[in-house]
């Protein structure tokens, strides 16, 4: 039970983590950054094999965080509230939706409050600023119980993960009652709410779908949410609570073996290739009454990149060396850089499509898959069994195109190798091309200009890209030419 909203003022010499002020120049787009503090009581939750849920411990005492960012004049807002599942996957809240998604927020008046996941981030928290984040609380309530034989993945033994369905729940329900004092954005009317998670996240959506959306008392009023926003994820369910068994995956669809997940409120999928192989090789899209589905991919990416792990955080870096979090790409500098894709206009196009079908009814474009197929071998380090078809530059074929994936200046790699001959899965390698390969393909710079136009305008002209963001994506794929030799 939701029982106080605590806004925290920021001071000369206290303000909250991963704060986007700076590195958003929130200022300059009439946005506010403010954070509470949410206290309750929450149920902890386990499930029997039919996914039936039963109580396992009763009103446990909590206060969690959360990060908003909105229009500082309430004329501005467009209605549309991005909930976040602040990913924990580095053990710090990643509020990685809003870098996708923060120059279309800021543009269209949007809001968006991140929500801290478990007790990993709570560690970053307090080692950031243990006296701000003293009150939060994600205490475990049965911490003389013995932990899972093998480490989790969720498991830290002060901390219970359960504690969350409440708070999430909770929260919403809030976010409606737009008179409440337990409602952070009270006063601004009414909202179409968004569920958000990206990577690990995204097993938050499906667990809040599966486990508590439907149930009566928590969509007698109306839909939990209205619609679900994942991104570099899949369809697994989150473990219910910190000892639980790992998550299971949902499959469905045709070929036996693709990942499905049904909802009444539009659902949608954006993945890279880090993901489309495995945990985001979903089934086909859906457009039943009750089954709302899509699943956009994206080539000549990975899951992260140097915008969204590295430059992202420069003007923070202070905040995350005090939080003892620092990410940095783990490759062989002779083997290429960091990759380097700017997708972030896709997944804007995509959040905007979400809203659209979930407000006015428009259902989202449908968008090609990347290319693949099924192999007897591994045909690269990553071990899967399978492989994206690739064109005579090493760069996947299909998927949403861009100007990355049509105009390549370099080849897309999903993962990097390691000095030590091991791979990171997760943040990939761009390989350029030469000056002199890039002068044989293109000639000079304002021809590859004028391709980049072309790509970016047959994607806006198919939903894929915003036309709000045509500058920057041809803008910033020039400058990667620019930079990589060509004039």
């Amino acid at each position: 039970m939701l029982q106080k909203m605590q806004k925290i003022p920021v001071t000369e010499t206290s303000h909250p983590f991963i704060t986007a002020v700076n590195a958003c120049n929130l200022a300059a787009f009439g946005y506010v950054e403010e954070e509470f503090f949410q206290s309750g009581t929450a149920n902890i939750y386990d499930e029997d094999e039919n996914g039936t849920l039963r109580v396992t411990v009763e009103d446990c005492p909590y206060t969690t965080r959360l990060i908003v960012r909105r229009p500082e004049k309430r004329e501005k807002f467009s209605g549309n509230v991005l909930i976040e599942v602040l990913n924990a996957s580095a053990n710090y809240d990643i509020d990685r939706d809003w870098m996708l998604l923060w120059r279309k927020m800021v543009r269209d008046g949007d809001i968006y409050i991140g929500i801290t996941s478990k007790g990993h981030a709570v560690d970053a928290l307090k080692r950031f600023d243990p006296e701000r984040y003293a009150p939060i609380n994600w205490a475990n309530p049965t911490p003389e119980r013995e932990g899972p034989a093998a480490p989790t993945f969720d498991f830290l033994k002060e901390y219970e993960l359960g504690l969350f369905w409440d708070m999430i729940v909770d929260l919403a329900k809030a976010l409606r009652k737009d008179d409440s004092e337990l409602n952070p954005l009270k006063g601004f009317g009414k909202n179409w709410l968004y569920l958000a998670g990206w990577s690990q996240s995204g097993s938050y959506l499906a667990r809040v779908i599966h486990s508590f959306a439907y149930l009566p008392e928590n969509c007698a009023d109306g839909p939990l949410f209205d619609g679900y926003y994942n991104s570099g994820s899949g369809a697994g369910d989150k473990a219910l609570n910190s000892y639980a068994a790992s998550s299971r995956m949902r499959f469905g669809g045709m070929p036996a073996g693709k990942q499905l997940i049904v909802t009444k409120e539009p659902y949608i999928a954006v993945n890279t290739e880090s993901e489309n192989r495995g945990f985001g090789f979903w089934a086909d899209d859906a457009d039943e009454p009750n089954y709302k589905f899509r699943s956009w991919q994206i080539p000549c990416s990975s899951h992260d990149t140097k915008y969204t792990l590295l430059d992202y955080y420069e003007p923070m870096m202070d905040d995350m060396i005090k939080a003892n979090t620092i990410q940095y790409w783990e490759g062989i500098r002779e083997n290429g850089g960091p990759l380097d894709s700017p997708y972030e206009p896709i997944f804007a196009a995509a959040f905007k499509a979400l809203c659209d079908w979930a407000r006015l009814g428009i259902p989202a474009p449908h968008a090609p898959r990347i290319k693949t197929e099924m192999t007897f071998e591994p045909t690269d380090k990553t071990g899967a069994l399978v492989a994206n078809r690739k064109d005579l530059f090493g760069n996947a074929l299909g998927g949403i195109r861009y100007p990355v994936a049509d105009c390549p200046t370099a080849t897309y790699q999903s993962y990097t190798e390691r000095a030590d001959g091991s791979i990171q899965m997760m943040f990939g390698t761009a390989k350029p091309f030469s000056p002199a390969l890039l002068r044989e393909m293109y000639g000079d710079l304002e021809h590859y200009r004028a391709l980049a136009e072309k790509s970016t305008d047959h994607a806006i002209a198919k939903g894929f890209i915003l036309p709000e963001d045509r500058a920057y994506m041809v803008e910033s794929v020039v400058a990667i030419a620019k930079e990589r030799g060509l004039k």
